[in-house]
């Protein structure tokens, strides 16, 4: 299915030593770039609420890693800093159903109700390895690390940070909890935190290490777990700093490092997510009816703890302010391009002004 992954990425070994420089600079100026054109058509993808996973979970697979290598054998080109890995999709609510929830599907992702209508009855959850949902998830990473093994094309899973998954289990009860019960809150959240580590351990152990790391995208330390702070964006930062930021720091603990994602709804609260331990970078994605998060850098890049972001912006963007932001800090720039010979050009325009690499 795919060729080996120097075909896609002939220049891995120096985008894992760009990362690598990064994660240890002391200095401003390393820059890694990522060009994102449309996909190029693939093979029609069944509708999730159509698929017996039971019965068809392979084939689905199959045919999601049939139309990413024709992603990625498009861009092969580009040359930038975007490691080829495989994540499945089965929308979000397998993030949360691995604990307790129906798993409900529509045509291109699929949620779980909260299951919580009392906080106090948290204490009645558990983790079971035999969850329809954790068997399912093992299930999967099993067969794509088999599809994938002669390639070498990396596999990954995120995974809700405690918060994300306190509020998929909870709902939006969860933002009166704060106020009504926080002692109780705590209790839960810690919770969430060891549920996380639990059923994280048991997939990264199928999906193992690539090339001395861990693979999302960007070339990560061993031991890096990647979770989204999304409800992180509906809350103040003094909230966050009391009841999420203990907690996903203990799953990083856990770790060693952390790789987050949230949104440009956010910003308020992206400097405490910031001063995360061990953190290795912020992916932040833009929200419709808000600024988008390049056009909040000023704020932000002053109060990013010196942990890159990555950040999404046109080709135009990021050559008029790219002396101004390299000038002073690391970054990660996700580059909407029109197609693949657009995401060469701008690579090599990087390549050619940037301090570091």
């Amino acid at each position: 299915m795919f060729k080996p992954i120097h075909y896609y990425k002939p220049n891995l070994e120096s985008v894992i030593k760009r990362f690598q420089n990064m994660y240890e600079a002391k200095e401003p100026g390393h820059v890694a770039v990522y060009a994102l054109p449309p996909a190029p058509p693939g093979e029609p993808v069944p509708p999730l609420n159509q698929i017996n996973l039971d019965e068809k979970l392979e084939t689905y697979l199959d045919l999601c890693l049939h139309n990413y290598e024709l992603f990625i054998d498009y861009t092969r080109i580009t040359l930038d800093d975007l490691i080829p890995t495989f994540g499945p999709n089965f929308g979000i609510g397998e993030y949360s159903a691995f604990i307790a929830g129906n798993v409900v599907f529509t045509e291109d992702t699929s949620w779980a109700a909260p299951v919580l209508e009392n906080l106090e009855d948290y204490k009645d959850l558990t983790l079971d390895e035999n969850n329809y949902w954790v068997r399912m998830m093992e299930r999967t990473f099993h067969y794509l690390k088999k599809q994938t093994a002669a390639s070498q094309i990396p596999i990954n899973r995120g995974y809700y940070s405690p918060l994300d998954l306190a509020y998929a289990l909870r709902g939006e009860k969860l933002f009166t909890d704060f106020s009504d019960t926080p002692e109780l809150l705590h209790a839960f959240m810690n919770f969430c935190a060891e549920a996380t580590i639990w059923f994280a351990k048991r997939i990264q152990s199928i999906i193992g290490f690539y090339f001395g790391g861990n693979i999302a995208g960007a070339w990560l330390k061993p031991g890096t777990i990647c979770m989204s702070e999304d409800t992180a964006c509906l809350i103040s930062p003094r909230l966050y700093a009391e009841f999420a930021r203990p907690y996903t720091q203990k799953v990083i603990d856990a770790f060693g490092y952390g790789q987050i994602h949230t949104h440009s709804l956010g910003i308020r609260t992206i400097p405490e997510i910031a001063k995360l331990r061990n953190l290795l970078g912020i992916q932040i994605s833009d929200d419709p009816n808000v600024p988008r998060g390049f056009e909040k850098l000023d704020f932000l890049l002053p109060r990013s703890n010196n942990v890159p972001f990555t950040i999404g912006c046109t080709p135009s963007e990021l050559i008029d302010f790219f002396e101004e932001i390299t000038g002073s800090y690391n970054i990660v720039f996700a580059v909407n391009v029109e197609n693949a010979e657009e995401g060469r050009d701008i690579v090599e325009w990087v390549r050619r002004h940037a301090k570091h690499g």
